[in-house]
């Protein structure tokens, strides 16, 4: 029987994107929203959702990439599957990243080897990680000057960064490791350890596949590349001029807050920052919150395959309490 935090989890999520919902559209014209949304031209949002598509498809290349460190292997169509079915529970589970944890589990399924399967999926989206940052903190210096929360894009982008080095290199390096461990066991946050010494067992294999990781991070940057000329080409289906800098550097930043768990798949918390950001460019609100609102329609509808794919399937998808997919470790 669920725990009560369980149920909490199961519920606040769900109840925060309503309330962020709520919050955007309470400040915004919803009729102008809609009337903004009837105009969107569809040659442009057709192109985007093929587009996001191929992005997906790559992502499923870039994985195979990462399966020989850990000797993993399984046929490239499978992994396909495997990926738009991740995309497809991202649609319902908490944060951008839930679609992960049901890759992690079909290939376990396939492998037989769960903590292999899990370390592949890390990877691939930790080297997704350092190409986003990536391509913000190149497009962060001719990008508009704008700030969140007082802070200059520039500024928060090399925050990240470092912080994103900070955790790596703890990762790679086993003095650094044990020296941030002992620190830690020392903390409140002590509870984090096996999580961390977990993460630490994933990036042992990769440690010396270095051509590897570079041609993963290759195809991470080119996906990285497409998903913004999907916001671009929903600009243009809204007939929205935008530099294509200030798109470089938006996107990521919404991608990453979305990987916060404060709402399911990001949403509202992608509407609220697209009126953040878009707006000190000169956008409204409520054509930020139609250019919101169309990346989600075409995540929607470039995930649906992944729906067939999964109904498809002869075994269920464990879905635990906390809306996060259940390890299968037979």
């Amino acid at each position: 029987m669920p725990s009560g935090r369980a149920r909490l989890g199961r519920w606040l999520k769900p109840a925060v994107t309503i309330a962020l919902y709520l919050f955007v559209f309470y400040w915004t014209d919803f009729r102008a929203i809609l009337g903004r949304l009837r105009t969107a031209e569809l040659a442009p949002l057709a192109a985007a959702i093929l587009l996001y598509a191929a992005g997906q498809t790559l992502s499923a290349l870039k994985w195979r990439l990462l399966l020989r460190p850990v000797r993993l292997t399984t046929s490239f169509a499978r992994l396909v599957g495997f990926y738009f079915t991740g995309m497809f529970f991202n649609l319902f589970l908490p944060t951008i990243v839930g679609g992960d944890a049901v890759k992690a589990v079909l290939l376990a399924r396939e492998t037989g080897a769960p903590a292999r399967a899990t370390m592949s999926v890390f990877m691939e989206r930790n080297t997704g990680l350092c190409a986003l940052l990536a391509v913000a903190l190149v497009a962060a210096y001719d990008a508009p000057a704008v700030h969140l929360f007082g802070v200059s894009l520039v500024a928060l982008v090399w925050l990240l960064s470092l912080g994103y080095v900070i955790a790596n290199v703890t990762l790679m390096s086993p003095m650094a490791y044990h020296l941030v461990d002992r620190v830690i066991a020392a903390t409140p946050l002590s509870r984090m350890r096996p999580r961390a010494a977990t993460l630490y067992q994933a990036v042992a294999p990769y440690k010396a596949a270095v051509p590897t990781l570079a041609a993963a991070l290759v195809l991470s940057l080119a996906f990285q590349l497409l998903v913004i000329a999907v916001v671009f080409l929903n600009a243009r289906a809204l007939n929205l001029v935008v530099p294509i800098s200030a798109v470089a550097v938006f996107v990521p930043l919404v991608s990453l807050a979305g990987m916060v768990p404060v709402s399911v798949n990001g949403l509202g918390v992608r509407e609220a920052l697209y009126i953040l950001l878009f707006g000190q460019i000169g956008v409204t609100a409520e054509v930020a919150v139609s250019l919101a609102l169309l990346y989600l329609a075409v995540t929607v509808v470039a995930s649906l395959p992944g729906g067939v794919v999964y109904a498809l399937q002869r075994t269920p998808l464990g879905i635990t309490a906390a809306g996060e997919a259940a390890p299968d470790l037979h």
